[in-house]
């Protein structure tokens, strides 16, 4: 074994130790544990490697051991900040009880995983990000079932596997918008790579066809990126064991996925979501506390559609309505048919006001709230032959100006729009009338406009401008305009 895993076991709890007795030198999220666990697990495993490895490594390993001794108490005190940390705090603990062999650290365990696991009965869980799934709450939930024989954590785990293949495309890539988290924001190209380890786990587990599938996908498609496993492989050898036949993952469905307000549907090699889960709603349909807000941990991506037909894919459909700076169109939930139509729809109000008469006015200045200008968006997603109609009426207030915005993958042809240049001197590209064509290769997306030429304003609103920010999305985009009172469908055919 190398001297460079031996010195880098021993700086990295040296490091460690230094971020929590200083973090402002450090982290800035303070008395954050997940930091130290993250290094502490990586010292684990190294500790587990030293000690089969050749007499020369021994002293390092019980040098390690030592220093997790010292380490780990604080790891048993301290607090988290999101839902998924504490799944990462019980596999450091998990881990290091074994190492160190003291299971009073298993107590601390038990306290965290009493609150229950938050996974809802589709397998989402509550950040709803593919990122951490992944990353952190599924490996964690594995670790500690096979340290301390909790196996009953297995089932949260293929639950979310199996709602992963549901959520995944065979170019690698998982749906994202109905995050919380940082990957709302929709970057594209694959991001399945850390589920690789867990399909692996569960294939080899339940001798499950379609897991097998998946890690082979992930195989293909980031092989060269799969080194940053050889740890784990390392420490756990029998994860190296041959995986069965595969069985095909995909198959064509429809799915309301209640809890996060998204819908998938699957047709041969279109897929398609809609998403209504804004944080801007509650459950209910109310207007929540974080209404015309935006920041970290909040559902906020104004994406109402999006397809993937083959190598064409459509990354975003989105409105934007000039109206007080209220940004995007965000629905108020989504429904879902048993024929297979979709239902969007939401109001937004702001308030208005003209002199108040005479007989209305009050000497102390103070007044209801009486006076709101109103623009209500319903939406119809239904599928046809050849793809999707989706029918808009949007009315309330009288020559809204609306710009529909359709993202494309980067690297396509355009057929049948007007290219242009914005005041950035980026390409982009405006439908007036007529058909639209977007092709990858032999793939092929068409898009239907008959409401003539407006000014595009794809205005994100007041909550990103004010901060000088933005909500535009990487690839090619194409600009449809109307004014209200509008009732337009939006045809879009896939070939």
């Amino acid at each position: 074994m190398s001297t460079v895993l031996r010195a880098a076991g021993l700086a990295l709890l040296a490091i460690t130790a230094t971020a929590s007795s200083n973090p402002a030198k450090g982290w800035t999220s303070f008395k954050l544990l997940t930091k130290s666990a993250d290094s502490q697990v990586q010292s684990v495993i190294d500790v587990r490697i030293l000690e089969r490895d050749n007499q020369a490594s021994k002293p390092f390993a019980k040098a390690m051991r030592s220093i997790l001794k010292k380490t780990t108490p604080g790891l048993t005190k301290g607090g988290i900040h999101t839902p998924n940390h504490r799944w990462k705090i019980c596999s450091a603990l998990a881990r290091i009880s074994n190492i160190i062999e003291d299971l009073s650290l298993i107590e601390r365990i038990d306290e965290w995983l009493v609150e229950g696991i938050d996974i809802d009965a589709d397998g989402i869980y509550s950040e709803r990000s593919p990122n951490y799934y992944s990353a952190v709450s599924n490996p964690s939930l594995l670790t500690v079932a096979h340290e301390l024989n909790y196996t009953g954590l297995v089932s949260f785990v293929r639950k979310n596997l199996e709602l992963s293949i549901e959520h995944a495309e065979p170019n690698g890539e998982m749906e994202t918008i109905q995050s919380l988290r940082q990957d709302q924001s929709q970057p594209p190209g694959d991001n399945m790579g850390n589920f690789y380890p867990q399909f692996r786990k569960l294939t080899l587990l339940d001798k499950n066809g379609r897991f097998a599938a998946m890690a082979r996908l992930i195989e293909k498609r980031v092989g060269p990126q799969l080194g940053d496993f050889l740890g784990n492989l390392i420490e756990r050898p029998d994860l190296a064991a041959e995986l069965p036949m595969s069985k095909q993952p995909f198959s064509d469905f429809k799915k309301h996925y209640k809890s996060a307000g998204l819908v998938r549907a699957r047709r041969g090699k279109l897929t398609v979501s809609a998403f209504g889960g804004s944080d801007w709603y509650t459950m209910d349909g109310k207007k929540a506390e974080f209404y015309n807000r935006m920041g970290s941990g909040l559902s906020t991506n104004p994406t109402m559609f999006r397809a993937w037909n083959g190598k064409a894919v459509l990354e975003a459909l989105r409105l934007s309505a000039s109206f007080f700076s209220m940004g995007h169109f965000r629905s108020n939930g989504v429904e879902l048919s048993k024929d297979g139509t979709i239902k969007l729809g939401s109001e937004s109000e702001v308030p208005y006001y003209l002199p108040i008469p005479a007989d209305k006015r009050d000497d102390n200045g103070t007044y209801v709230l009486s006076n709101v200008r109103r623009l209500k968006t319903d939406v119809e997603i239904k599928p046809t032959k050849k793809g999707y109609d989706l029918d808009f009426e949007v009315s309330g207030e009288d020559n809204v100006e609306l710009t529909f915005e359709l993202t494309f993958r980067k690297g396509g042809k355009f057929k049948g729009v007007k290219e242009i240049l914005d005041s950035d001197n980026t390409t982009i590209y405006h439908l007036i009338e007529g058909k639209g064509e977007y092709s990858m290769g032999d793939d092929k997306i068409t898009f239907v406009s008959r409401n003539g030429k407006g000014p595009i304003v794809a205005d994100a609103g007041e909550q990103y401008s004010w901060h000088c920010g933005n909500l535009t999305l990487q690839g090619s985009h194409v600009y449809i305009t109307g004014k209200t009172p509008l009732k337009y469908t939006l045809n879009l055919g896939f070939a």
